[in-house]
């Protein structure tokens, strides 16, 4: 890493298959509460989410930081709140990954990005070869919006967060086919430099949805 930012680091490529990523971090932002209509929301509290999908896309070539990504998600193109698209549970409230999809839909849509999407979901019947996928997938031009994070679960790792949280997966270590991820919040500050296996990634993740959001920039060949 070696450019520290108060709102985002700049990780550069590494020997090992690190990708340029610009890790956005979630807690340097605050309430964004009535700002062009948003209702209701602090990337503070909420905002893993939109901080995961500005670091993946601002780190494949479209430099869009959370607060953006926040009101592409959280407005309609005519500014009305899009309620829809927003969870609540036990008082906490965040992105789900239908969001996520209508984000990229209108990036494409709207803004003529050239992305791709494809959401890939954990296989029981073939795990291993779901994690060949995953791993030949990030080694190259995709980048992984995931959920992580213990809900109602006594046992658990609690590696990247104590609740539901986005993270970024980014690249693949070529010595050991571990992933570098891009954790929004401060457990993420020390976790830059760390790789952590396929199976700790699915350890960690939320309530058996096993997703990983892949997302690519198809016109560009990211830095390895």
């Amino acid at each position: 890493m070696d450019i520290i930012n108060e709102k985002y680091d700049i990780i550069l490529p590494n020997e090992f298959g690190r990708k340029y990523t610009k890790r956005y971090k979630q807690y340097m932002y605050s309430n964004i509460e009535g700002q062009d209509g948003i209702p209701n929301w602090e990337l503070h509290d909420f905002g893993c989410g939109p901080s995961s999908m500005a670091t993946i896309l601002s780190s494949i070539g479209y430099d869009l930081d959370p607060i953006s990504v926040a009101k592409l998600m959280l407005l309609d193109e005519y500014g009305n709140a899009i309620d829809f698209y927003t969870n609540k549970e036990n008082g906490r409230l965040g992105m789900s990954t239908l969001g996520f999809l209508y984000l990229l839909q209108e990036l494409i849509k709207t803004k003529g990005l050239n992305l791709e999407y494809q959401l890939v979901k954990y296989s029981y019947e073939h795990p291993e070869l779901k994690k060949a996928q995953i791993i030949e997938m990030i080694k190259h031009d995709y980048m992984a919006l995931i959920l992580v994070g213990p809900k109602g679960k006594i046992e658990h790792p609690r590696t990247f967060s104590n609740y539901g949280h986005y993270i970024a997966v980014t690249s693949v270590n070529n010595l050991n086919d571990e992933f570098y991820v891009a954790n929004p919040n401060k457990t993420g500050d020390f976790q830059i430099d760390t790789t952590y296996s396929y199976e700790t990634l699915i350890s960690n993740m939320y309530t058996n949805t096993f997703d990983f959001l892949m997302v690519k920039n198809k016109s560009l060949v990211l830095k390895r």
